[in-house]
């Protein structure tokens, strides 16, 4: 039995700009294991959540989120059904 990782991000870079937020950024999070990420003011900490939630997109890398992109939606379907606030709805995840 193969089991999906929770989370997988490979080489994530965000830009506005000229301004870099976020660099090469690479993680791996099992089913069941809780992470925080930490830094500074500016780290970009929120442009990574917020990319993982597709309220934002990447200009380079790979985001996996249970086995799906959240940039193309649900099981890669064309449209992704929204909540209230704009993200997933609570039963997609």
């Amino acid at each position: 039995m193969s089991s999906i990782s929770a989370i997988e991000v490979s080489n994530l870079t965000r830009r506005y700009g000229d301004f870099v937020a976020v660099e090469q950024f690479n993680l791996r999070v099992e089913s069941g294991e809780c992470v925080a990420i930490l830094g500074p003011n500016g780290a970009g900490k929120t442009t990574v959540v917020e990319i993982l939630e597709a309220f934002r997109h990447r200009d380079e890398g790979d985001v996996l989120v249970l086995g799906t992109d959240p940039a193309r939606g649900l099981r890669g379907s064309a449209r992704t059904p929204r909540s209230p606030r704009g993200g997933l709805p609570w039963w997609a995840c």
